[in-house]
């Protein structure tokens, strides 16, 4: 496809359905690169929680003093024995 399509293409040009309310979301532009990367394969998207998991625990461990599991607990919404899980030297 030539660039003058891609800059050409809007959200609106494209069907309803998932295609259209990604390009709603992130962009016509960034749906193209999308399918660039994944067009024409089955792709699985994690969860917005499970992709940020690796973050919440290294803010977990950073934050951590020994006694403040209950307020990590309620903080980062998870229980007191999986703030104890993180924390705990591998």
């Amino acid at each position: 496809m030539g660039n003058t399509l891609t800059k050409e293409l809007t959200p609106s040009m494209l069907p309803d359905g998932m295609c259209r309310a990604i390009a709603e979301e992130i962009g016509a532009d960034n749906l193209l690169r999308l399918s660039t990367l994944i067009g024409g394969t089955t792709f699985y998207l994690p969860s917005k929680e499970k992709i940020l998991r690796p973050l919440r625990d290294i803010k977990i461990r950073e934050e951590f003093n020994g006694h403040n599991s209950v307020e990590l607990s309620l903080k980062y919404n998870v229980s007191q024995r999986w703030i104890q899980q993180i924390v705990k030297p591998k």
